[in-house]
């Protein structure tokens, strides 16, 4: 008899991946399968090997069924436990093992605590409570449950398992909070939490003016004179610097209609214990249902982190103010540490024919939300953060890599919560080893009527546009100019709901900076117009308004593309300058009030916005774009070129704004500055 180790693991209902080095093999091995209810046979189909290993794929007469444990000995007897490989993703494991109910994790009162673990390929389970097992019972669909009498509350757990031979312990994915970077979870009282009330006024999504901002940039400033720097406190407070009011007052006064927030969950790059140590934005999911412990003034107390959210958004909604959670569902920060790799392992995740995981993220794994638990578990996720902390809507990054099906279930469900939630996201269109027929990019935006999607065209044409005018008649955009003013009319949208319109966001340079990298001979007067200019044309255009925090005091990063891991002192908001640039920061606000004061500017439908739009070019690079409005007309001339413009404007029209300013309201000849937009209405 041979001492032999190998592993092997189901790939579909009658073949059998087995793996051993290559030492181990002979040239006459053979293969059976024994349960205590049979025995069976089974046969070499195919062998490769490398100089370290062999491979055998092995094959069964007779299916094997999932539910059964089964041993695989070879002809000396030795044995090994029957894993799961490519079998999880199938089509059979999905209908014996969906569970649909709303109840895994921990569900707590006072007298026990419920726990229920979704592992269907697990042999044994234990929770473990504050280091004491309690042995799990396999009920239905590969629910695993258990009762522990006692008060538990604020008590931690892990679950303990035995999956593919291994032992191997793992957090809840379903905990609503963990000890710091990301240990075991915390057993909570949902009776003791807040519940959340929304913001008074609701605007369509065409209305809304969305300010990006992160919870750790916009109160990092030391100089800004925060309390809780880089914390949920922090977003919440308003201090003075040089007699302006900063922070959270100042976002009120600008007059926004929504913030959105960097992802905020539970990430691994930043050490919760030393959260200065290391930069992060934070796509990094680790747990997606559980508050980043680094933004936490108590990461390692079980309600803290929670309340802390919680507290934040209430602000805000006090304010008036709706407040959207920048959600990535599309990888995870550790793919073979992630919860529910360790659960059920190759469930996860997608991959290629190969057998590797597909990296259409380039994070090295894409998370496989076609799948039913993966599906499921990403709606329990959005609907908890919906109704536990009262998030009025959702950004996906790279929401091309996630599937139409999954994203309209969402949007069904969220609905039911909130009827007035925003969904949108990064529509690329992105390789992941689904049909791109199947996947929620922005050409597929006909089949998802309630999502929207960041416009990289309008973000592009206009870019290269305020970099250099004469593109406009070089590449004839005239045309291009006006659809996207109105919404991107021509475009694959449904509705100016589906555009989201914006020329910077956190990814990227910041524009003040992309026009000096692009020509580094501009003056920063040069930047600060081309800037101003194109944050007014977003401000004026049909489709969803974004703004990057910041943007409206010509926030700077040095010049680097892309600050996802570099210090504080480049990230952070930078509220010296809102200090300097006031004059700028009170034009924009008075445009936000213009915006919000005329409904017309951001219309739901391309019908109306055609019966109510016109577009005239007075020269090659001056557009009269006018819209009627429930008091007369209101009058956009806009000046693309970079000298000025001189302009007769009508009788009956009085000048709303200009540069260089009107101080006689009977001045009919009007300079208009270069890249500019002088505004009138009558």
């Amino acid at each position: 008899m041979a001492l032999r180790v190998f592993q092997a693991y189901l790939e579909d209902v009658a073949s059998i991946r087995l793996v051993m080095e290559k030492r181990f093999d002979s040239d006459s091995m053979s293969f059976s399968l024994e349960n205590s209810k049979s025995h069976v046979d089974l046969f070499i189909h195919s062998r490769l090997e490398d100089d370290q290993q062999v491979i055998y794929y092995l094959t069964s007469l007779h299916a094997l069924n999932l539910q059964e444990n089964y041993t695989l000995y070879d002809q000396d007897r030795n044995a090994v436990e029957l894993g799961y490989g490519a079998i999880v993703r199938s089509t059979l494991f999905e209908k014996t093992f969906t569970y649909s109910g709303n109840d895994l994790g921990a569900s707590y009162t006072a007298q026990e605590t419920s726990f229920k673990f979704w592992g269907p390929i697990s042999k044994a389970v234990f929770v473990v409570v504050e280091g004491q097992p309690h042995a799990m019972t396999l009920t239905e669909k590969g629910v695993w449950q258990a009762q522990v009498t006692g008060d538990l509350e604020g008590k931690s757990y892990h679950y303990l398992h035995k999956v593919n031979g291994q032992w191997l312990s793992v957090h809840d994915p379903y905990a609503l909070s963990s000890k710091v970077n990301s240990g075991d979870s915390y057993i909570i009282d949902l009776k003791k939490l807040a519940k959340p009330s929304r913001a008074k006024t609701q605007l369509p999504m065409s209305q809304a003016i969305v300010y990006e901002m992160s919870v750790r940039d916009f109160s990092q400033q030391r100089e800004a004179g925060f309390q809780h720097r880089s914390q949920f406190a922090g977003l919440t407070e308003s201090p003075v610097l040089d007699g302006m009011k900063l922070g959270m007052d100042y976002i009120k006064q600008l007059g926004v209609t929504h913030i959105q927030l960097l992802p905020l969950y539970d990430f691994g790059s930043v050490d919760e214990n030393k959260p200065q140590a290391v930069y992060n934005w934070g796509y990094d999911p680790v747990q997606y249902n559980v508050p980043e412990g680094s933004f936490s003034s108590q990461p390692n107390d079980p309600y803290a982190r929670i309340r802390e959210l919680q507290t934040a958004i209430q602000a805000y909604h006090d304010a008036d103010i709706s407040v959207i959670m920048d959600v990535v569902y599309n990888h995870v920060y550790h793919a073979e540490e992630y919860a529910f790799e360790r659960i059920v392992p190759g469930y996860f995740y997608r991959y290629n024919q190969d057998g590797f995981r597909t990296d259409g993220t380039f994070c090295g794994n894409d998370v496989a939300s076609e799948r039913s638990m993966v599906r499921n578990y990403i709606k329990q996720s959005l609907r908890q953060w919906t109704s536990l902390y009262g998030f009025d809507g959702f950004r996906f990054d790279l929401m091309g890599i996630l599937d139409i099906q999954t994203m309209n279930e969402i949007a069904a469900e969220l609905k039911e919560l909130h009827p007035n939630i925003y969904l949108y996201g990064e529509g690329w269109k992105m390789g992941t080893g689904l049909d791109f027929d199947l996947l929620a990019h922005q050409y597929n935006a006909g089949q998802m009527e309630d999502l929207g999607f960041f416009n990289d065209d309008y973000r592009d044409t206009f870019k290269k546009l305020l970099l250099n005018p004469q593109r406009l008649v070089e590449k004839n955009l005239h045309e291009k100019i006006q659809h996207l003013l109105a919404g991107s009319h021509y475009s694959h949208f449904l509705s100016p709901d589906q555009s989201v319109n914006y020329l910077e966001c956190h990814d990227n340079a910041t524009v003040f900076d992309y026009l000096h990298i692009e020509n580094p001979d501009w003056t920063p007067q040069q930047q600060k117009r081309a800037a101003s200019f194109g944050l007014q044309l977003v401000l004026i255009s049909q489709g969803l308004a974004f703004i990057h925090a910041g943007q409206e005091f010509f926030r700077t990063k040095d010049e680097i593309d892309n600050t996802y891991n570099v210090t504080d002192a480049i990230n952070h908001l930078d509220w010296t300058r809102a200090v300097h640039y006031q004059e700028h920061i009170q034009f924009i606000r008075a445009l936000i009030a213009l915006r919000k004061q005329y409904p017309e500017l951001s219309q739901a439908s391309y019908t109306t916005i055609e019966r109510s739009c016109d577009f005239y070019w007075l020269t090659e690079f001056v557009l009269r774009y006018q819209i009627k409005t429930a008091d007369g007309v209101l009058q956009f001339i806009i000046n693309f070129a970079t000298s000025d413009f001189t302009y007769e404007k009508e009788e009956d029209k009085a000048v709303l704004f200009n540069y260089p300013a009107v101080d006689d309201p009977d001045q009919q000849i009007l300079t208009i500055a270069g890249q500019s937009i002088c505004v009138l209405n009558g």
